[in-house]
C-alpha cells in the first residue's frame, strides 16, 4: 500500500468515526446501564446468608431470596454458605464421594501431615477430618483473611490449629493407646481444643466434629504391630473362653454341691427320725411289758402268731390230749405240697 492510499483509508476511518459516534455512544450507554441494572439485583440461595459491603463497609445482611443493592462498585455483595457443614481433610485427598469412595493416592504433602510421633516415641499414622459450620458470616469475612479469599484464609487457620491440636495430643499417649481405646478420646479433646483456638480468634466459625479416619503404624511396621494385634486378640479371646467356662462350672460345682449337701441332710433327717421312733416305740413297750408282763408276753406272742398264720392256707389244730392223730390226717397230698403251705401242727 502506498502512502496516498495509506492515508486515504486514515481520512475515511475518521470520517465513519465522526459519523457514528453518536450511535456508538447510545450504544456503550446502554450496554453499561445494563449492566448496572443487573448488578443491583442478587440472590441468596437458602445454606447462604448475604453481607452486602457498600464500598467494602459492611451495611446490612440479606436473608436467602432475591435482594436489591446498588450497582456495582459502590455496593458488592458476598454469599457466605452459613448452614452447610464444610469440610477440611488432614492426610488423604478424596477424589469423589459416593457409594465406592475415590481417594487420591498418598503424596509426601499427605504423609507428612499424617506421620505423627507418639508419646512412646513410636511412629503412627493418623489421618481425620474436621467438619466445621459458619456461624457468623460477617467476622467469617473481615476477622482472619478480608474478603479476598476468606474461605481459604480461614481453612488455612484451621489446618494448623488442628494439625498442632493433633500432634500434642497423640504426642501426650502410647502407640497402643491411640490404635486401641484412646481414639474417640483423643478426637473429643481435639474437637474442644480446636474449638478453643479458633474462639480466642473471634473468626465466627463453629467445629462440628473432629473425626480419626485411620490410624496405623507406618507401612514399614505395619505387618510387625498387626502380628502383635493378632496375638493380644488371641490372647484376650482364650482368656474370655477361659472365663466364660469358670463360670459355668463353677455355679454348677456349687450347685451339685449344695443338692448333695442337701440330701445327705435330709437323708440324715431321716434316718434319725426313723430310729428316734422305733426306738421310742420299743421304749414304749418295755415300760408297759415292766408293768404286766405276762399280758405283754401273751400280746406279742398273739400279734406274732397272727403275722404267720395269715400266711399259711391250710391249719389243723391239734388238743394235747389227742393220741393217734395219723388215720385223722389228709396224707393224699405229696410232702412237697404240704410243706409249700405249712404242713399239719
Amino acid at each position: 500500500m502506498s502512502q496516498n492510499e495509506f492515508d486515504q483509508a486514515i481520512r475515511e476511518l475518521k470520517y465513519n468515526l465522526r459519523r457514528y459516534r453518536r450511535i456508538i455512544v447510545v450504544v456503550a450507554v446502554a450496554f453499561l446501564g445494563l449492566l448496572a441494572v443487573e448488578s443491583m439485583f442478587y440472590k441468596v440461595e437458602a445454606d447462604e446468608e448475604g453481607v452486602v459491603l457498600r464500598f467494602g463497609k459492611l451495611v446490612k445482611r440479606s436473608t436467602p431470596g432475591l435482594h436489591f443493592k446498588l450497582p456495582w462498585p459502590v455496593e458488592t455483595v458476598q454469599q457466605v454458605p452459613v448452614t452447610r457443614v464444610l469440610t477440611l481433610e488432614f492426610g488423604y485427598r478424596t477424589i469423589e464421594a459416593g457409594r465406592r469412595t475415590t481417594y487420591a493416592a498418598p503424596n509426601e504433602s499427605t504423609k507428612d501431615v499424617a506421620r505423627m510421633l507418639t508419646g512412646d516415641l513410636n511412629l503412627a499414622h493418623v489421618e481425620w477430618t474436621v467438619q466445621y459450620t459458619i456461624n457468623d458470616a460477617a467476622k467469617f469475612l473481615f476477622t482472619i483473611g478480608g474478603t479476598d479469599d476468606p474461605r481459604g484464609a480461614v481453612e488455612d487457620t484451621i489446618t494448623d490449629v488442628s494439625e498442632t491440636v493433633m500432634r500434642r495430643l497423640v504426642g501426650d499417649v502410647s502407640v497402643d493407646d491411640i490404635l486401641t481405646t484412646g481414639r474417640d478420646r483423643i478426637a473429643n479433646d481435639a474437637e474442644r481444643e480446636v474449638q478453643e483456638f479458633l474462639d480466642t480468634f473471634d473468626c465466627g466459625i463453629s467445629i462440628d466434629e473432629v473425626k480419626l479416619q485411620t490410624v496405623s503404624p507406618p507401612e514399614p511396621v505395619k505387618d510387625a504391630f498387626d502380628a502383635v494385634n493378632r496375638a493380644k486378640q488371641i490372647k484376650e479371646r482364650v482368656v474370655n473362653d477361659a472365663k466364660g467356662n469358670r463360670n459355668r462350672l463353677i455355679p454348677e460345682a456349687r450347685g451339685n454341691r449344695d443338692r448333695s449337701i442337701a440330701e445327705a441332710e435330709g437323708y440324715a433327717d431321716r434316718i434319725i427320725s426313723a430310729t428316734t421312733g422305733e426306738a421310742n416305740a420299743f421304749l414304749s413297750r418295755l415300760a408297759e411289758y415292766k408293768k404286766a408282763p405276762d399280758v405283754t408276753r401273751r400280746r406279742l406272742y398273739l400279734e406274732a402268731m397272727e403275722e404267720v398264720l395269715a400266711e399259711v392256707d391250710d391249719i389243723t389244730i391239734i388238743d394235747e390230749s389227742v393220741r393217734g392223730i395219723l388215720p385223722l390226717l389228709d396224707l393224699s397230698k405229696s410232702n412237697t405240697g404240704a410243706r409249700g403251705k405249712g404242713g399239719a401242727k
